[in-house]
């Protein structure tokens, strides 16, 4: 299960990735291949028509969560 921790992910299955944990869980509001690499990596599965993160995928979440710096520099 580590390759779906490893693996480099897309920014689109980033963004479904990220979708998915904020709640946006329709299959129809996501990229189909999108989620079906994200299935294939364990990090999301499919349960009574709706996608929810595995727990690899919120693991993923976790550790991709960056704080977001601006450079903004003067």
């Amino acid at each position: 299960m580590e390759r779906g921790l490893l693996a480099p992910l897309s920014p689109n299955e980033q963004t479904a990735l990220r979708r998915v944990a904020s709640g946006i869980s329709k299959p129809k509001h996501l990229r189909a291949a999108s989620v079906a690499r994200l299935k294939l990596l364990a990090l999301v599965e499919e349960h009574e028509g709706r996608i929810r993160l595995t727990p690899l995928g919120a693991t993923r979440c976790r550790t991709d969560a960056r704080p977001s710096m601006s450079s903004g520099g003067d």
